[in-house]
């Protein structure tokens, strides 16, 4: 085989090419520090690489959400506290408005100040974000979630979505609120039920709002509170007709004038108990305005509607021919004779002896003597109401409803501007509606406590997962650092060697270009 001269020099220019190559190549590794320049240096780790960069790109996406998600529960929260604070003031002027001696005037003042802190609240409700969209709109983060009506209503224009954002491969937090749940689904009263006095209440009753006893026993039925004074009322009249001449002697009963029994000794069939007589009375109670109702042996008369009007009993006798020789007792006691005394009237005062609580289909539930602040109880419900009640007041215990915070500080405005220093009715009717916005304001207050405390946790949550990210970034970057990074010790020392093997071939190479056959000749 011959070899040329070409052929020697252009395989040790090769040599030397390949070795400046891999120099190069090293060099390259040591400045960039990374052992994989191109996927083609080990592939097995470049596909595991990319993959990493993908997981680490995503998770600092996460990262990025955190922190947005972490602004806008700081603001929601600061919104929450500005909303509890404008709450207790508008408790204290809730307060200042209860006593008694504050004019109507004052009150109006009060009046005003709560509706300007009604507004603020307002405001509040309809907070943005840090992104521009309503906190509290659901879904709608570009609609203002409330309005106010010329009405005085308050109307909800959000939905009901509560926006989540993802903050881990497997995880999404909710970063939002909806206006609904923050603000109207809120029960009024205790919770459970709440108490209502008739505007129209004569008395100066003040009822309690009521704790419940028993959850087992709430049916979730209403319940309505009357007031009835007793009467001395009997279950049969009794006819004392002398004989001398054959009379019928008659008997007629009118309440409020009208017309509601009468009877004659011929009758084979007189009221002759306490429950028909009650029966009697209260077919005739549209026109009368009285109904009557028996327990334990007694019949008890009282309005039907809250009136000041008294209740007058009128009892006739009729029939009689021989004077005062004829005469009768009446189912209310009225000595009558046919001459003297006819006809009897007897007025019930106002001030109520006994309550009465029926259920809404008109079933007895209990009835008891009425003492200022004594205890109502009955299927699991207690309450009491305080002051003079009149017979005919009335008072609703109802199932608890949602109620927005709105409506419930307007009320507590609307009370004071109804005022309060009339008649004992108009101080009982303000007492009434103050203890009433206490009760719902408590409730609202426990509503945005609650939410102040799920925002608490979800920024806790945050916390966790962040933490969780940061050190799932750690461990892909340390793996990539293994696939990928430069052991600089080699490194350097394969650059030490290839310099010198590079530098060996360059001189070999010079040594031998300048050889030829005529050198050995």
């Amino acid at each position: 085989m011959r070899i040329s001269t070409g052929q020697i020099q252009l395989s040790g220019l090769n040599r030397m090419l390949e070795q400046q190559s891999q120099l190069l190549r090293t060099q390259q590794q040591l400045s960039t520090q990374k052992r994989i320049l191109t996927p083609a240096d080990d592939p097995a780790a470049s596909a595991k690489i990319v993959g990493l960069d993908q997981a680490l790109k995503i998770t600092e996406q996460f990262q990025t959400n955190i922190n947005f998600s972490r602004s806008r529960l700081e603001l929601e929260e600061g919104v929450i506290a500005g909303i509890t604070d404008t709450l207790d003031k508008i408790r204290e002027l809730a307060v200042q408005g209860n006593s008694a001696t504050l004019t109507n005037e004052d009150r109006n003042t009060l009046a005003i100040e709560v509706k300007q802190n009604l507004d603020a609240l307002l405001g509040f409700a309809n907070s943005r974000g840090p992104d521009g969209e309503y906190l509290f709109s659901g879904y709608q983060g570009s609609t203002q979630p409330f309005t106010a009506t010329a009405s005085g209503q308050y109307v909800y224009n959000g939905d009901d979505g509560q926006r989540s954002i993802q903050i881990g491969t497997n995880r999404q937090l909710e970063v939002t609120d909806s206006g609904t749940s923050v603000f109207r689904e809120i029960r009024n009263g205790n919770g459970i039920f709440t108490t209502f006095d008739n505007q129209s209440n004569t008395g100066g009753g003040i009822i309690d709002p009521g704790s419940v006893t028993d959850p087992t026993l709430i049916d979730g039925d209403s319940y309505n509170v009357s007031f009835f004074a007793a009467t001395t009322a009997a279950s049969s009249v009794a006819y004392s007709d002398n004989l001398t001449t054959a009379d019928n002697i008659n008997y007629t009963l009118a309440i409020n004038g009208t017309t509601v029994y009468t009877t004659d000794e011929a009758d084979g069939a007189p009221v002759s108990s306490l429950a028909e007589l009650a029966t009697e009375i209260n077919n005739d109670s549209l026109t009368t305005g009285v109904r009557a109702y028996v327990d334990g042996g007694a019949l008890y008369l009282a309005n039907t509607s809250p009136t000041s009007t008294p209740i007058t009993i009128t009892e006739t006798m009729g029939g009689a021919s021989d004077g005062d020789l004829d005469s009768m007792v009446g189912y209310f006691g009225s000595n009558l004779n046919g001459t003297t005394t006819p006809s009897v009237t007897t007025t019930l005062n106002s001030a109520a002896e006994f309550y009465l609580v029926e259920d809404s289909a008109g079933n007895a539930e209990t009835f008891d003597a009425y003492t200022s602040g004594g205890s109502i109880s009955f299927n699991g419900i207690q309450t009491n109401i305080k002051g003079v009640a009149n017979i005919g007041d009335q008072f609703v215990i109802s199932p608890s409803l949602n109620q927005d915070v709105f409506s419930t500080v307007r009320n507590l405005a609307l009370a004071l501007e109804n005022g309060g220093t009339g008649t004992a009715a108009d101080s009982a009717q303000l007492n009434n509606a103050v203890n009433r916005f206490f009760s719902d304001i408590d409730r609202a207050m426990d509503n945005f406590r609650g939410i102040r405390a799920e925002i608490g946790a979800r920024m806790n949550a945050l916390d966790s997962q962040q933490n969780l990210n940061a050190d799932f970034i750690l461990r892909i970057k340390e793996t990539v650092s293994e696939l990928e990074d430069l052991d600089m010790i080699e490194a350097v020392t394969r650059l030490k060697q290839q310099e010198v093997a590079l530098q060996a071939a360059q001189q070999s190479f010079v040594r031998i270009q300048g050889l030829s056959l005529f050198n050995f000749l």
